[in-house]
This record gives C-alpha cells, structure tokens and sequence, in this order.
C-alpha cells in the first residue's frame, strides 16, 4: 500500500507557497557530503534544525514517547493492549496514511484512548526528494483519511527519516503543520532486516539515557520507536517503567511542547480533492471543519468525538485508484 498518492491541483491554492525557497529536490536520503556547508539545513545531513522545529522536550524530566509508521493490526493493538494498562502514559503515534486504509480500526482505537494523532506522509517516502507538488499530496491524502477516521485534523508532523530541509519545512509550515524530530533513537526499525540486532540493546538504551545522559541535561528528551513489528513492541513493557522509574516523565511531544490543542481547527483541503473510495466511517463527520470541542477532549486524554449516528460515505475518486476494493464497504461500529 506505500504507493505514492496523486498529486491535487486544488490543494496548491490553499495555502500561501511564495514564501517556499526555490531549493530543488535530493537524489536520495543519503545525498549528502560530509563536512560541506548545509545552507538548507537538513536534518537528514547534518542534523541542522530550525526554531519551527520539535527535537525534544524542552522542560528537564519530560519524555516525548513516540511511534512511527503505524497503524497496524497485530503489533500496534498489542501496543495499545499494554498502554491501557499504564493510563497516566500517553504518546504520539506519527500514522502512515496507506496503512489508515487497511486498519482505520486501529487508528481509532488509539486515538479514542487519548493518544496524539500526527502525520507521517502516505507512503512514507523521503520528503526533500520530492516536488513541491508530491510533498503536498504526501500530507494531506495522508491527512484527509485520518480526519476521515477520527475526525479531527493533524498539526503535527514527522518527516519520513527525519528527511526535512527549509523548503519542506516551508510546505508543512504553509499547511499549519509542526515538524516532529527527535534526539534518542532506538534503531528499533533495523531489528526488521538486522539479524544480529538484540532487543535486549533497545531497553539497554533507555536505562543509559535515563540513568546517564538525562542526569546532565538541561532539558527534556524525545525518543523514536516504532509500532509496526510485534518483536519491538514486546519490549515497550520494559521501556517506559525505565522511564517512569528514573522519575521521566513520559508523553506526547504535542503535551511536552505545551500545545493544549494538537489539532487543526480547519482543514486543508475545502476546496475539495476527489476523496476515498468505497469505505464507511461510522459516526465521523466528513465536514471539512473539525470540532473544537472533540480536539479539546482529547488532548486533555479523555474522549474521543462522539458518534453522530449513521456512517459517512467516503466517495469515490482519483485515490480510489491506488485503495481500491482493500477498503470496500469498511465499517467500524
């Protein structure tokens, strides 16, 4: 399902793009020469970051817990499975639009627990290798179908990779996005491919962290894993009673960052995409306006938007295309 979404001439003119620097797109991730000048101040190069950017908390003893590239069926619920045990631990959970079509049930139960929705593109694709045009695609199918799901719109982000430079920044910032980074990474992603990656090394990680690097810190910490291999999951148990333990004070970057509404009060795209093809969506209102009083609920981790009774129909159109029949006559209540 990480096909690249359709790019939308409508969606050009909803934001201001003058101010977008005229930088062209990478040949690959890795496109990069080390020691030389980093002018465009990416991340993926150089680790360059700029005030608009999110890379830790900034209080001392705050913990930004944090996923990438869910939802999935299995490891993600499972995930969800312990959460619920530890209901004073909340995290931001960075979603994969293509993966939202194949477990909206998943990204709804998640979000209705009280954790923190952000975007993660649709195909997960390296940003700054991207046109203007791809990127914007990249964000806001991903975040049409979210919304779509649970009703409300993304203003966080997480570039794929943490692959972001001034002009994709510029784009995200144009569609009132906050980019997410993070400093502590748990590589926990290679354990996929890596045959001699140890689990073992990822709670080794946090107890160095927390016993040692955040004894000298002046701030706070944020920390990268992902919710997509059940083998990393299972050790998540372990992780945050290290955290809590070494008086941590896990949560989503959005609560760390002091941002009391983590969602956009308007969406992007009113001047209207062709949108999904073939699923329903009990009780999610597909009104491009989100409701305050739902963001408001659950930033505060307590209730998710209320059924309205009756599904709205996610319509046919261009992304049906690349969903096809994977999401027909989807219901989830």
């Amino acid at each position: 399902m990480d096909v690249p979404p359709p790019t939308n001439q409508p969606w050009f003119r909803k934001a201001d793009l003058s101010k977008v620097p005229n930088i062209p797109p990478r040949k690959a991730v890795d496109d990069c020469v080390k020691g030389a000048p980093d002018p465009n101040c990416a991340w993926s190069c150089t680790g360059c970051t700029r005030p608009t950017d999110f890379a830790f908390c900034p209080k001392k003893g705050d913990w930004g817990l944090s996923f990438d590239d869910g939802p999935s069926h299995s490891s993600t619920n499972k995930l969800m499975d312990y959460l619920d045990t530890v209901p004073d631990v909340k995290a931001s959970f960075f979603i994969l639009g293509s993966r939202v079509v194949e477990f909206p049930e998943t990204l709804l139960r998640t979000y209705k627990a009280g954790h923190h929705i952000g975007v993660h593109t649709w195909s997960h694709t390296a940003l700054t290798t991207q046109t203007n045009e791809e990127i914007i695609a990249e964000i806001l199918w991903t975040e049409k179908i979210i919304r779509q799901v649970i009703g409300v719109t993304p203003k966080w982000i997480r570039p794929p990779y943490g692959d972001i430079d001034d002009r994709v920044r510029a784009i995200m910032t144009a569609y009132g996005y906050t980019p997410a980074l993070w400093n502590r990474d748990t590589n926990d992603f290679t354990s996929g491919t890596d045959k001699s990656f140890q689990l073992s090394w990822i709670p080794a990680n946090f107890t160095q962290w927390v016993s040692v690097d955040a004894k000298s810190a002046t701030t706070g910490f944020c920390s990268l894993e992902h919710d997509i291999l059940m083998k990393t999951v299972s050790v998540v148990p372990q992780n945050v009673p290290i955290l809590v333990k070494g008086g941590m004070k896990p949560q989503p970057v959005s609560t760390c960052n002091g941002d009391t509404n983590p969602y956009q009060t308007v969406a992007n795209d009113t001047a209207g995409a062709a949108p999904l093809s073939g699923a329903t969506s009990a009780g999610v209102s597909s009104n491009s306006s989100t409701s305050a009083s739902a963001s408001s609920a659950n930033a505060s981790g307590s209730t998710s938007p209320t059924a309205t009774g009756g599904a709205s129909t996610i319509a046919g159109g261009a992304l049906g295309a690349l969903v096809g029949v994977a999401i027909a006559a989807l219901t989830f209540l």
